[in-house]
């Protein structure tokens, strides 16, 4: 008996003891539990990072060497130079959820006009797609809108310089830009632009509509091949103005634009085939302005897993005819790129001294 209540006290004793050693352990699990539930979950963190607002600095340097070829017969011809072509600088990034911005200048001042070149916000709210406010290029075709830096020959086609744009490459106003999924490897494509029709950097409108540009298409992907086609029209009106002996006088005029273009890429080659096609419906009081023109190109471009290769291109537009030849080392779209491009052209006035185009291209 009496062992036994000695027993029940050294128990007691260790219970006594213990007691507080397990408040605390119980005090630490339930504060534990507590900061648990109250700490963010990773999603949690994910999405708080994704709120942030980011920037980033990008730009391309793009300096080339061209020269000529005396063809034409008249025993002279313009003389060699470098050439800085471009200098780009992008500000890009992320200012609240599903607001994003885009600012890109060139600081070639003051030797070249249209310092800022993109400026424009791009909201994601609807799905798939993004709706640009500000400053950007037109959408038509294939060519214009992709970046010159991303593209495999020196000088774009001149469909795109004179029909598949207005005044010149961007414009103010409104852009939407997406696609919708219509199977696996299906997609259907579109680029839609409102803009002033004033052209870059002219902040009041000077003609009386707005200009529509715009492109939709298909695009089909089977494994490392993809083909897209499209079909592209413009709406609108711009300033023209008709040069005579007397100066110069400033006239609107309508515009429309029609255009399709096909696209066929593979890891060892690209070919793409345009044509445009656009009428200026000039004042009654100027017969001899207006009209229609159309034109075309097919380029061809070989690739090899050493991101090198051969280039082919022949653009036509009204008179002009031109082939272009080269090569390229390194991809556009690489840190470091070399591209030779070699120009034969051809006119109602015979053919012109042969360009040769050497450019050198660094992205950072």
């Amino acid at each position: 008996m009496a062992s036994t209540d000695r027993t029940r006290r050294r128990l007691a004793g260790v219970a006594r003891d213990c007691l507080p050693v397990f408040l605390l352990l119980l005090a630490a699990g339930a504060a534990r539990a507590q900061a648990a539930s109250e700490a963010p979950t990773k999603a949690d963190t994910v999405n708080a990072r994704d709120q942030r607002p980011t920037l980033k600095i990008s730009g391309v340097v793009q300096m080339w060497y061209k020269t000529r070829w005396e063809a034409n017969g008249d025993a002279s011809k313009d003389p060699d130079f470098f050439r800085l072509q471009r200098v780009r600088l992008q500000f890009a990034g992320r200012a609240a959820p599903h607001v994003r911005y885009e600012v890109e200048v060139d600081p070639r001042a003051p030797e070249v006009g249209g310092i800022l070149r993109d400026a424009f916000v791009s909201l994601d709210y609807v799905p798939r797609h993004e709706l640009r406010i500000g400053q950007q290029k037109t959408m038509f075709g294939w060519e214009n809108p992709i970046s010159s830096t991303r593209l495999f020959t020196v000088n774009r086609t001149e469909i795109s310089e004179g029909l598949a744009r207005g005044f010149n490459l961007r414009d103010i106003g409104l852009g939407l830009i997406g696609s919708l999924k219509i199977s696996d490897r299906v997609r259907f494509e579109d680029a839609l632009t409102l803009v002033n029709g004033s052209g870059l950097n002219v902040q009041a409108d000077s003609t009386a509509r707005k200009n529509f540009w715009g492109r939709v298409g298909l695009r089909y992907r089977r494994g490392e091949v993809t083909v897209r086609t499209g079909v592209s029209g413009a709406s609108g009106d711009q300033l023209f103005d008709d040069s005579t002996s007397a100066g110069v006088t400033y006239y609107h005029a309508g515009i429309s634009r029609l255009g399709v273009d096909v696209q066929l890429e593979h890891p060892r080659l690209l070919v793409v085939a345009e044509y445009a096609r656009g009428t200026d419906q000039a004042p009654a009081s100027l017969p001899d302005a207006g009209g229609s023109t159309s034109g075309y190109y097919v380029l061809a471009v070989g690739k090899t897993s050493r991101e090198l290769g051969p280039l082919v291109r022949f653009d036509v537009y009204e008179a002009f005819r031109r082939w272009t030849f080269g090569a390229y080392a390194g991809l556009p779209s690489s840190p470091v790129s070399l591209l030779l491009n070699y120009e034969i052209v051809n006119d109602d006035f015979g053919r012109h001294d042969d360009k040769i185009f050497l450019r050198l291209q660094v992205r950072f």
